[in-house]
């Protein structure tokens, strides 16, 4: 699955779901998503809505 991601300077990203390494907690409801070690993305929506989004299924014990 695609998605759209808009960087600082608002320039359009588009990345592959498969090709994200991880996404985790930051901050206040912020996320991390990274691609690459040198292509990190602050995500504002928190796990549980970003999984939806996608089609992702929580994993048992949640």
């Amino acid at each position: 699955m695609w998605i759209e991601l808009t960087d600082v300077n608002g320039e359009r990203v588009a990345i592959n779901f498969d090709h994200v390494v991880s996404y985790n907690a930051y901050g206040s409801g912020a996320h991390l998503v990274t691609t690459t070690p040198d292509l990190t993305f602050f995500v504002k929506q928190d796990i549980d809505v970003l999984q939806k989004m996608l089609g992702i299924k929580p994993t048992k014990g949640k």
